[in-house]
C-alpha cells in the first residue's frame, strides 16, 4: 500500500515531510501493537513467505476483504519520479494476516532509495468502507479509506493535512492483468490538480 521516495531528491524531501506530519495523528492502539509485534526484518519476512511469493498456506482473506486477493504474493516493481526522471525499483509482498481479517503489504524500496513500509488493509463495518493504515521507516503513520474497486482501479484517499493549503495524498492502483498492476502516489495541494509523485509498474 504504498509510495516510494529518494531522500536526496527535492520530491523525496517533500514526500518525507508529508509523512512525518501525518505521523503525528493517533491511530487505534491495537493495530499499532499488532504491527510492532510482527517480524520487521527483511530476512524474517522472507522466512514467512513461500519461495514463489504465494500467500501462506491455509490463510484466506475473509469475504469482506477478498476483493484484495488479486494482490497476494510477491511483486517486483519499477518506475520513475515524473518530476526529475529518476528511476526507482521496489519489492511489495502481500499476505493475509489475523485469520484473513487484514491484508498485510510490505513495501521495500531497493537502494539507493530508502522507503520501507507496512500497510494493513481491512474493512470498517461501522463506516462501511475499506480502511488502510500505513507505517513507515520515517516514523510516519497514515490512514486511508476507499470505497473499493471502481472498474479496474482501487483508490486509497488519505486524510487532509492541517496546513493553510490542505494537502491530500492518495494511492491509485490500476489492475492491468492478474500478473501486473500500476501504482501511483499522488498529491493534491489546495485547489490544484492531483500531481503524480512517483509511479510504479509491478509484476509477479
Amino acid at each position: 500500500m504504498w509510495s516510494s521516495g529518494s531522500v536526496q531528491s527535492a520530491l523525496g524531501e517533500k514526500h518525507m515531510n508529508l509523512m512525518l506530519a501525518s505521523g503525528r495523528r493517533a491511530l487505534p492502539i491495537l493495530l499499532l501493537l499488532v504491527l510492532l509485534s510482527a517480524p520487521i526484518g527483511r530476512l524474517e519476512l522472507s522466512a514467512q513467505q513461500p519461495a514463489d511469493g504465494a500467500a501462506p498456506t491455509g490463510v484466506k482473506l475473509k469475504p469482506e476483504v477478498e476483493a484484495f486477493a488479486i494482490f497476494e504474493g510477491k511483486w517486483a516493481c519499477r518506475g520513475v519520479f515524473p518530476s526529475n526522471g529518476k528511476t526507482i525499483e521496489s519489492q511489495i509482498v502481500f499476505s493475509p494476516e489475523l485469520e484473513g481479517a487484514w491484508l498485510l503489504a510490505r513495501h521495500d524500496d531497493l537502494p539507493p532509495n530508502r522507503f520501507h513500509a507496512f500497510e494493513l488493509w481491512g474493512f470498517d463495518p461501522a463506516e462501511k468502507q475499506f480502511v488502510a493504515f500505513l507505517y513507515d521507516n520515517f516514523g510516519g503513520v497514515r490512514r486511508f479509506t476507499s470505497s473499493g474497486w471502481v472498474g479496474d482501479k482501487l483508490i486509497w484517499i488519505g486524510e487532509s493535512s492541517k496546513t493553510d493549503a490542505a494537502t491530500v495524498q492518495r494511492f491509485v492502483y490500476k489492475r492491468d492483468n492478474p500478473s501486473q498492476f500500476a501504482l501511483n502516489w499522488e498529491v493534491k495541494k489546495g485547489a490544484a490538480d492531483w500531481a503524480i509523485g512517483d509511479t510504479l509498474t509491478c509484476k509477479k
